[in-house]
This record gives C-alpha cells, sequence and structure tokens, in this order.
C-alpha cells in the first residue's frame, strides 16, 4: 500500500491554509506534519538541517508525494487538484485554468505582499516594542485598496472570482486575508469583498482549518 503524501505545514501560516483548505475540499488523507516556523534567526524548525534538507528556502507549506518535493502554495494546489481530482476546483479547460492560476499569481505578487505588509505594521513591529512606520501603512492601504478594486472586478455579478462556482482562486485569495481583524484590513469598505469573504468563512473547510490558537487576534 503506497505511503500517504506528506504535508510539511504550519497551522497558523496563511500559505499553508490554503493547501489544507483544498485537503478538506477534496476529503484527501495526507499525513500533515506541522513545523515550528519562526523567523529568520530565531531557531525555528524550519531552519534546521533536517528541514533544509526538504525545501532549502526553509519555508512552509511543502508536499512530498513519493519521489516528489513540492514547495508554493499555488503549485500544491495545482498538483493535488489535478492528480487527485477531477475536482470542480480545478476544472478540465485550459481556460478555465488560466483564469485561476491568474487570481493565484494576482494573490501571490500583489494581495498577499500587501495584507502581510500591514500586519508586519500593525502587529509584528508592536510585538517586538516599535512603532508603526505610518507612512508605510498609508502607502499598504491605499494598494490594499487598489487590489481590492481589482477583485470588485471578478466577482461582480458573481458569487466567486471565476463565476458561480467556488474554485481554487477563492481558496488562494481568501487565506491572505486570515488576519484582517489584527492587520487592520478595511475590507468593509470593499462590500462585494467582504460578502465574499464570509462566504469563504462560513464553508466546513475554513473552520475546520481554523488555527487551535489566533495569538495575533488578541
Amino acid at each position: 500500500m503506497q505511503d500517504k503524501p506528506i504535508l510539511f505545514m504550519s497551522p497558523g501560516s496563511h500559505h499553508s491554509r490554503r493547501v489544507t483548505l483544498l485537503v478538506h475540499e477534496l476529503e484527501l488523507e495526507l499525513d500533515e506534519r506541522v513545523v515550528g516556523v519562526r523567523p529568520p534567526g530565531m531557531g525555528g524548525e524550519n531552519e534546521q538541517p533536517e528541514f533544509l534538507k526538504i525545501n532549502p528556502a526553509g519555508k512552509v507549506p511543502v508536499l512530498q508525494d513519493g519521489e516528489l518535493v513540492l514547495s508554493e502554495s499555488n503549485a500544491i494546489m495545482t498538483y493535488l487538484a489535478e492528480t487527485y481530482g477531477p475536482t470542480p476546483l480545478w476544472p478540465h479547460g485550459a481556460a478555465e485554468r488560466a483564469r485561476i492560476a491568474q487570481w493565484q499569481f494576482f494573490q501571490a505578487a500583489h494581495i498577499s505582499p500587501t495584507a502581510d505588509g500591514l500586519l508586519y505594521e500593525n502587529v509584528v513591529k508592536p510585538m517586538m516594542g516599535q512603532a508603526a512606520d505610518r507612512g508605510a501603512v498609508e502607502r499598504l492601504t491605499a494598494s490594499f485598496h487598489r487590489w481590492c478594486r481589482v477583485l470588485e472586478t471578478g466577482l461582480d455579478a458573481d458569487n466567486y472570482l471565476t463565476g458561480a462556482q467556488l474554485t481554487c482562486a477563492d481558496l488562494s485569495v481568501a487565506c491572505a486575508f486570515m488576519y484582517d481583524r489584527a492587520a487592520q484590513l478595511p475590507l468593509a469598505e470593499h462590500p462585494p469583498v467582504q460578502a465574499w469573504y464570509k462566504r469563504i468563512q462560513s464553508r466546513p473547510s475554513w473552520v475546520a482549518t481554523e488555527p487551535p490558537t489566533q495569538p495575533l487576534e488578541g
């Protein structure tokens, strides 16, 4: 009997969560192994030689399926959907898949860096006894509004980013908003995006992948 694929992950990582969301949506059985991730130089498990042999970048998630070792959350999602599908989350047609990938690239290039930047300024810096850079916060907030307006074009008259059906695009983008309250993301100023996000949050997969503790929400 073939061993289960192994997913090295961290429950508090939004990059890990988009993969575990898909795992729950597909009802897959993976061997999930939690990695104690910490920033560079702080002695996390992600910096240990054993883990660096798996992913030299020292980041999660990482999927190991037989001889395949794959990092980067959206690449892992594509592999799982294609290998363990078929699934409406990753439709068969090339055009449909390209539209999903477009939003995943958009998330990685624009949404996540902006949301992560606001999280760093509004949460991480105060935790380290440092004041937020108000200029940086203003610039990041302006960018956040810009990218949300782009998201609204995808949600116009539709329930999800590529139409009436939930896809991997929605899972990828939604996870970037995982710490919306702590990071002070102004989602309320974008009602279509906020309503869409609440639809994702109501799904059993989102509830099942909620981190056991939310230290950034306190």
